[in-house]
């Protein structure tokens, strides 16, 4: 019996002993599985991306996103391999306003910042890797080729707009250029955003064939700016019809013809009186206290040229009277 038990137990202990290592092997696995977990769930946040190991114990995490292109340079030692937990320190950022640096001996730079497919270089003794960083959402849609190269623009403060032009129209994002938070998005089909209290911004002639960017501020603290789009690629189609926005219509002066129309509420015009004329000139007829002068002075004004053909006549009757009493007198002296 004693034989018994005490082989039981030296079994338990042997099975114990060589159970041991498996256990421990199976807890030192677990992080690893954690951190690729990890991985896989990372949320797509502000700062997740693609991340692609640059060499040096580095890590470049890859976006483009709406706040343009972003390489987040971050340290992650050197036993770091694909599917590993990315998000540590970060060592430099570069971006639009910040296109290069040099980290633990590593040239960088992105290059093409301002096109639809901006590229990673890194350089180290002379010789360079590309790392191509996602494309943006509208190379995505219509490909990097027809997307146009991105015009970046200051408003007032911190407020940065970049304009692009795609098959689809052109477009427009503002950020902030500091925090690089994104806010509206402009397109054709939705031109103006809802104004606040610190930029008014519009796609003018959205659906035309030279749209442009017009903003300001409606506190007064800069002035209108006006900016055309980058041009579409060559050989790349539009996918709707221009529609050139109307010119508001120039006012037009109203012509006689227009002034003497009837209202349709007084009925037909009366016709105007005619003009009084005298010889050669226009009279007017005053108004008021003094019409009853002036229209003695129109009566002797028209009686004077009468008076002086009566008085021409009666000139000439009396001469000849007197020519006719001058000869019957010489007639009889001659007798």
């Amino acid at each position: 019996m004693r034989t018994a038990l005490c082989a039981s137990l030296a079994t338990a202990a042997l099975a114990g002993g060589l159970l041991a290592p498996s256990a421990g092997a199976a807890h030192a696995a677990t992080p690893v599985r954690q951190a690729a977990a990890v991985t896989s769930q990372s949320p797509a946040d502000r700062f997740s991306g693609t991340p692609a190991s640059i060499g040096g114990g580095l890590v470049a995490v890859l976006r483009h996103e709406a706040e343009g292109p972003e390489a987040w340079i971050r340290a992650v030692g050197p036993d770091w391999k694909p599917g590993d937990h990315y998000m540590f320190r970060v060592l430099t950022v570069l971006d639009r306003a910040n296109t290069a640096d040099t980290v633990n001996g590593l040239d960088l730079e992105i290059t093409g910042v301002e096109s639809a497919a901006p590229v990673l270089t890194v350089t180290k003794a002379g010789a360079t890797e590309s790392y191509p960083l996602p494309l943006s959402e509208a190379a995505r849609t219509h490909g990097a080729r027809c997307v146009s190269a991105t015009k970046r623009l200051g408003l007032h403060g911190t407020l940065v707009a970049d304009l692009t032009t795609t098959p689809d129209g052109p477009q427009v994002q503002l950020v902030d250029g500091i925090t690089k938070e994104p806010r509206e998005k402009l397109t054709r089909t939705a031109p103006a955003p809802a104004k606040d209290d610190r930029t008014a911004a519009r796609i003018v002639n959205a659906s035309g064939a030279r749209p442009s960017f017009t903003y300001a501020t409606p506190g007064g603290e800069s002035p209108l700016g006006t900016a055309l789009f980058p041009e579409l690629p060559a050989g790349c189609a539009r996918t709707y019809p221009f529609e050139e926005e109307a010119a508001p219509a120039p006012e037009r002066e109203a012509t006689p013809a227009a002034q003497s129309a009837p209202s349709p509420s007084t009925g037909p015009a009366a016709p105007a009186a005619p003009k009084a004329r005298t010889a050669g000139r226009t009279a007017v007829a005053p108004q008021g206290g003094v019409a009853a002068g002036a229209g003695e002075e129109a009566a002797e004004d028209a009686g004077a040229p009468v008076a002086a053909s009566a008085g021409a006549g009666l000139a000439a009757v009396v001469v000849g009277l007197g020519a006719a009493f001058l000869a019957r007198r010489r007639g009889r002296t001659q007798r």
